[in-house]
């Protein structure tokens, strides 16, 4: 009796043990540029990627629920399909820097199922004459 009890813990230590391993193996991904991608192309395929550039003027096209794009850095270009379910963040447009995680396919096209857009305009000073953080002007000396 005490060897089945022992044989049952062992399995279900295992089994909790594998799928762990499995889902830290599917939620790992590298962070890399349009043009690392293109350096070590055949290393990167099929592999989970946050896939970081600007995406390309004029390059946005909606059919149905997909969305397509480009991603450009440093002269490397990918086209990017979308296909995840969150909805697209309101600051994603041409010439934003985006990162989409998903998988950089064998025919050199990326998979994304999120997307990410950054705004760093919104958020940078003006200059000088800018407002501090709490809406009033900066002291000057």
């Amino acid at each position: 009796m005490q060897a089945r009890i022992i044989a049952g813990i062992v399995i279900i230590v295992g089994l909790v043990g594998y799928l762990a391993f499995l889902g830290f193996e599917d939620g790992k991904s590298y962070y890399v540029t349009c043009d690392q991608v293109a350096a070590q192309e055949s290393e990167y395929t099929d592999t989970n990627l946050r896939l970081a550039g600007i995406v390309v003027d004029g390059s946005i096209t909606r059919d149905g629920d997909i969305l397509t794009f480009s991603l450009e850095y440093d002269g490397a270009t990918y086209p990017v399909r979308y296909i995840g379910l969150d909805p697209v963040p309101d600051t994603f447009k041409d010439g934003v820097e985006a990162v989409v995680d998903g998988r950089l396919l064998a025919d050199g096209s990326f998979e994304g199922k999120k997307i990410q857009a950054k705004c760093a305009s919104k958020y940078e000073s003006d200059g000088p004459d800018a407002q501090d953080g709490y809406g009033g002007p900066k002291p000057t000396a």
